[in-house]
């Protein structure tokens, strides 16, 4: 088990890749948090799961965009796991009214509300569960590939996951030798988002990528794996592509 005796805290982890991760590091066995904001029943599925295979995994709610509910919800989690060596920043907003508005209709608060979760969010999360990483640790972001490579849509969230890109470099400075710190840089996967598409728009991005299919949950938990533990264990302050081979640079 790759990461056994290790205590995880997976932010928005109620679904989609939050929950393959979550999942998956219990099975390496981890205990785990499994964070939720609004969706309890769907984070207590998670949890059922995972304690039926014989893992241990607790439900916890909070809004990462919440200082108040961010510490609050980290001191749940230090309480129930005693202790943490791992922090996985998943949780993002997901709102197709922001994904492409032209630059004319695109406001100040579509930027205030993707920011308030995707950019400060992590940054909450880090300070917060920095501290309690007394025995060393791991921090896992998320960031995606427009953010590297630029694209037509989702200017708002593409800038906000350019600032976890930059952050991810600067912690990893900050906290080492202690606490590592790395970025997963998403390309196009199996989440929410796939729903405010048509059929010849899923084509047409499926199309695009050399591999020929949208990356699944699992592809994405497989690396969160790779990167909190000791497997990575000399890889700090990087951004790794995950896209089927979509961009490159």
């Amino acid at each position: 088990m790759r990461l056994k005796g290790k205590r995880a805290f997976v932010t928005g982890s109620s679904r989609g890749i939050g929950a393959e991760v979550a999942k998956l590091f219990a099975k390496e066995g981890a205990k785990v948090v499994v964070n939720y904001r609004k969706s309890r029943s769907d984070a207590e599925k998670v949890v059922r799961s995972i304690k039926s295979s014989g893992g241990k995994a607790f439900a916890v709610g909070g809004d990462v965009s919440d200082p108040a509910s961010v510490a609050k919800m980290f001191s749940e989690g230090r309480r129930l796991l005693e202790g943490l060596d791992i922090l996985v920043n998943n949780a993002g907003l997901a709102d197709p009214s922001i994904w492409a508005p032209k630059l004319k209709d695109t406001t100040l608060r579509m930027w205030q509300k993707v920011f308030a979760v995707d950019a400060f969010g992590t940054f909450l999360c880090c300070q917060a569960a920095a501290p309690l990483m007394s025995r060393g640790g791991s921090i896992v972001n998320v960031s995606s590939t427009p953010a590297l490579s630029g694209d037509v849509e989702g200017l708002v969230y593409a800038s906000a996951k350019g600032a976890v890109l930059t952050m991810t470099k600067m912690l990893a400075q900050q906290l080492a030798p202690k606490i590592r710190v790395n970025c997963m840089v998403f390309g196009s996967f199996k989440t929410t988002w796939v729903d405010w598409l048509d059929k010849k728009q899923l084509g047409y991005y499926s199309s695009a990528i050399p591999l020929k299919r949208l990356g699944n949950p699992i592809d994405a938990a497989k690396l969160a794996l790779f990167l909190a533990s000791d497997e990575s264990s000399f890889i700090t302050g990087q951004s790794v592509v995950i896209d089927g081979g979509e961009v490159s640079h």
